[in-house]
């Protein structure tokens, strides 16, 4: 834990040397947004998401870390490699797991038009997941809808996931959603809220979903900070949650 932790901070520190470049910022950690990366661009991005179970003591929390690096092969369609690694910690023995690789994923996105050429901005997003150590996968699926209004911007993501793997005596389906508004009070901070959530087809009562605000600065081109405090709206969501994203342009 402490050599990743570790590791991050040594490369946040290096992106702020960095020269100018074009980074695929983000203003939401869990809602995206109508952009790719600009071909022929290489981006590290790095996700760190602690959550609490409940806001009583003990508590279930967990921890996950993820890296991520995405390469733009067109000026509309990009692809990412994400590695993810999680912990866990709990009141109870079964709850605990020590700091471990879960799993990798595939992910590419592709943009239909530029920037406000359409009544709204709509991009395709395709993810495929394997979990490490068991024969399970899983696929999804985002329609991601945009509109900017000068300095204000709106995306909705409609979310679809499926769970099959000889590990998976049944396909698992699940819906979900992310939506977002963001604000540029400035062009180095952009302020806003977004809510997620989702649910499984067969158990469609049992919503988790969140709320919090979402903050994004860019001190640098080349790098940008994310960060987006949840809280739970259902009981099936955590009660709290926070994210931050690191994105440094390579």
């Amino acid at each position: 834990m402490k050599t990743a932790v570790a590791s991050c901070t040594l490369l946040a520190s290096l992106a702020l040397l960095a020269g100018p470049a074009h980074a695929d910022r983000r203003a939401f950690t869990r809602t995206y947004e109508y952009m790719t990366m600009p071909e022929g661009e290489t981006e590290l991005e790095i996700y760190t998401t602690q959550s609490k179970t409940t806001f009583d003591n003990p508590s279930p929390k967990e921890f996950e870390l993820m890296l991520e690096i995405e390469h733009g092969i067109t000026e509309r369609w990009d692809v990412s490699v994400y590695h993810v690694f999680k912990q866990s910690t709990g009141p109870a023995v079964e709850d605990n797991s020590p700091f471990h690789f879960d799993e990798i994923k595939l992910r590419s996105r592709y943009r239909f038009a530029e920037r406000g050429e359409l009544p709204v901005d709509l991009l395709a997003y395709g993810e495929l997941i394997k979990v490490f150590g068991e024969g399970t996968w899983e696929a999804e699926a985002k329609a991601i809808v945009a509109r900017d209004f000068d300095k204000l911007t709106i995306a909705v993501n409609a979310i679809g996931e499926v769970k099959f793997g000889p590990s998976v005596p049944e396909p698992e389906v699940e819906a979900g959603y992310a939506a977002g508004v963001t604000y540029e009070a400035v062009p180095e901070w952009k302020v806003g809220v977004e809510s997620w959530g989702g649910f499984e087809i067969e158990h469609t009562d049992e919503l988790a979903a969140s709320v919090g605000p979402a903050v994004s600065w860019a001190p640098a081109s080349g790098f940008w900070v994310a960060t987006t405090v949840g809280f739970g709206l259902t009981d099936y969501a955590d009660d709290f949650s926070v994210r931050a994203l690191f994105g440094m342009d390579l």
